[in-house]
């Protein structure tokens, strides 16, 4: 006798409409400034998520997400997410930090985002209170600013803060309602 095992991404995505998670493929091409391989890899994602997210399946698990034991409640929208995430975060255009780590931490890897000369000239006038977290150095970076670019996250369940550094006009493009400026 064999058991047939259970595919979660099936049911998923069984009523899946591409037209619907059109707004990732958007935020995606606001925040790289129309990179191609980004956007490349987002749409394939958007075409056949399924095939994505089994071709990318290490990535998923170092969220937490085993492919043959997806939590509960956790939807497409979501998994498409952590799609566009990845692959913005592969190219250099976000990373996802840590709300524990450090100054120092939180400084280099903003330095290494495609996009950090955006606020260069205002990090290296700062001084950012050592004891402070994600929050209060994004809002004093966005504060010295003053509008010409912005520290944003998007809003995700979890510990981490995905960051991302985009002109008012970039912010402006983007249609989803969770990426927020800090």
């Amino acid at each position: 006798m064999s058991f047939a095992r259970k595919d979660p991404l099936k049911e998923i995505f069984k009523d899946y409409d591409r037209g619907n998670f059109e707004d990732i493929l958007e935020t995606a091409r606001a925040i790289s400034g129309g990179n191609r391989r980004v956007v490349a890899a987002v749409d394939a994602a958007l075409d056949d998520p399924k095939k994505y997210i089994k071709q990318n399946a290490k990535r998923f698990e170092e969220r937490g997400i085993r492919l043959d034991d997806i939590p509960d409640g956790l939807d497409a929208d979501e998994l498409l997410m952590f799609a566009m995430l990845d692959e913005l975060e592969i190219f250099d255009y976000v990373f996802e930090f840590n709300a524990e780590y450090e100054r120092a931490d939180f400084l280099w890897r903003l330095s290494r985002l495609k996009t950090y000369g955006l606020i260069k000239d205002a990090v290296g006038g700062l001084v950012l209170d050592e004891d402070g977290n994600v929050e209060t150095w994004g809002k004093a970076i966005n504060g010295a600013l003053d509008g010409k670019a912005y520290i944003c996250y998007i809003h995700i369940e979890g510990e981490n803060y995905p960051l991302a550094i985009m002109t008012h006009e970039t912010f402006e493009k983007i249609p989803l309602p969770f990426v927020v400026v800090m």
